[in-house]
């Protein structure tokens, strides 16, 4: 079957079940939620004192400003998944759960442990932000980093091997990148790598035991 019938032969069979169309509302609105709750906390917590550290390797080199290199891969990665999962409602279900949970555990990090931006850091600017506002920058939403670990879930949750080729390459640009540009510590890439497994793993493990999602891994 070639894209389009894959689509629409899940999906007819998918929305049979209201307890489908129902558990798909709410990981949607779960992922809503975390997004416009972890943007007022990242904006309040600009103005908390944090502390900074001497990071040994964003010592060994000056800063280099890569945010739309970054971002394009970031954006990319985005849609390009996207379009993968939307032949799967399953996969979307748990990409939404996931990356809900994702968030949740970096608010709770961040709060955890507050930090000062690196010395030096070049501030990483979203584009397309830039070009349609003029958002502030905000600098302590460090501990972990949000791009890395969302571009690691992604190549998670996407089992297509030519797919995972390209998500490989957006996880060592974009986990590289903010560490050249001196937009995080190193421990905050690091970290991303093992909550976006986290997220990933124990959403998958949750959500087999309550047989919301089949054990295929599509």
């Amino acid at each position: 079957m070639n894209y389009k019938q894959i689509i629409v032969t899940n999906w007819m069979l998918f929305i049979k079940s209201k307890r489908n169309i129902f558990i798909l509302a709410i990981s949607f609105l779960s992922t809503v939620v975390m997004l416009h709750l972890i943007a007022k906390f990242i904006t309040k917590i600009e103005y908390r004192p944090g502390f900074a550290f001497d990071d040994p390797v964003l010592s060994l080199f000056q800063p280099i400003n890569l945010s739309w290199v970054i971002f394009f891969f970031l954006y990319v990665s985005v849609l390009f998944s996207f379009i993968i999962l939307l032949q799967y409602p399953e996969k979307l279900i748990l990409a939404f759960f996931s990356y809900a949970f994702l968030l949740l555990l970096r608010t709770t990090c961040m709060y955890l442990l507050p930090l000062d931006p690196p010395k030096d850091i070049i501030l990483l600017k979203d584009p397309i932000i830039e070009y349609f506002g003029t958002e502030r920058t905000l600098t302590r939403d460090l501990f972990f980093s949000g791009h890395t670990s969302l571009v690691v879930l992604l190549f998670l949750l996407v089992k297509s091997k030519p797919a995972r080729l390209f998500l490989s390459l957006s996880v060592f640009v974009v986990a590289l990148g903010v560490l050249l540009q001196k937009a995080h510590y190193t421990i905050d890439v690091l970290v991303a790598f093992f909550a976006a497994y986290c997220s990933y793993s124990w959403t998958k493990f949750v959500l087999q035991k309550f047989k919301i999602i089949d054990n295929a891994d599509y």
